[in-house]
């Protein structure tokens, strides 16, 4: 969302994040279709967005095709793991993704693969992400010495510090942020949105229902995700 923000400030933004269904990375393909479907039809009638981006590497890799012929008249953005850059810059890669994510992955005898089940959910509902560096320490320590690693997650971000601390020194980490802004600044010109001030409202989903919060920025919706039971 940051480097989103930085790339295009003068728009209206809607963050949904489904709560219902996290964590996404452990599903298989009819279940993601399934979920997606019902997400883009709910974010359709209540928010009714020019674009809808997936900021998400596993719903992108493995629902994004089924969307778009779902949904013809809706413009999409997908979020995938940056393996090309990576690939590009060196022998051997790390990703560092969901299991489902991975598994829609196409192989290369470059790339090795490591996922840690319901990460993502750990980091949505741990306050001190300090408190995840056993599970870190002990899923990835053996491929610290790998100096090309794709975050093939978008929740993998915020524990990048984390990550920093097991890997080499020389350890470049890859992201799709910059792809994803790079394709969404197309979109926003293809489609002719007009610039207005910034703006940002925070949804979650839960029991079948998209709610607006009262959250004014990401660190209060941060706090009420963390105060939710799942």
């Amino acid at each position: 969302m940051e480097e989103v923000l930085k790339a295009l400030p003068n728009f209206h933004y809607a963050y949904v994040a489904d709560f219902q269904n996290c964590p996404y990375g452990n599903k298989r393909g009819r279940k993601l279709r399934k979920i997606g479907e019902s997400l883009v039809r709910q974010i359709l009638l209540k928010i009714s967005p020019k674009i809808i981006v997936l900021a998400c590497n596993t719903l992108t890799t493995n629902v994004i095709s089924h969307l778009r012929k779902k949904f013809p008249n809706t413009i999409f953005v997908g979020t995938v793991p940056a393996v090309k850059p990576a690939l590009e810059k060196g022998e051997e890669i790390l990703l560092f993704a969901t299991k489902a994510t991975i598994a829609k992955t196409k192989k290369n005898n470059k790339i090795k693969t490591v996922f840690i089940k319901n990460l993502p959910f750990l980091i949505d509902k741990t306050q001190n992400l300090d408190d995840l560096n056993k599970i870190l320490i002990k899923n990835l320590e053996k491929y610290k010495n790998i100096e090309h690693v794709v975050l093939g997650c978008t929740h993998f971000l915020r524990i990048k510090p984390q990550l920093k601390n097991i890997f080499n020194k020389k350890t470049i980490f890859y992201d799709s942020c910059e792809g994803v802004s790079k394709q969404l600044k197309l979109k926003t010109d293809e489609v002719k949105i007009k610039k207005k001030n910034l703006k940002i409202q925070f949804f979650i989903r839960k029991n079948n229902i998209l709610i607006k919060t009262q959250a004014k920025n990401s660190h209060e919706f941060r706090q009420l995700i963390l105060s939710l039971d799942k």
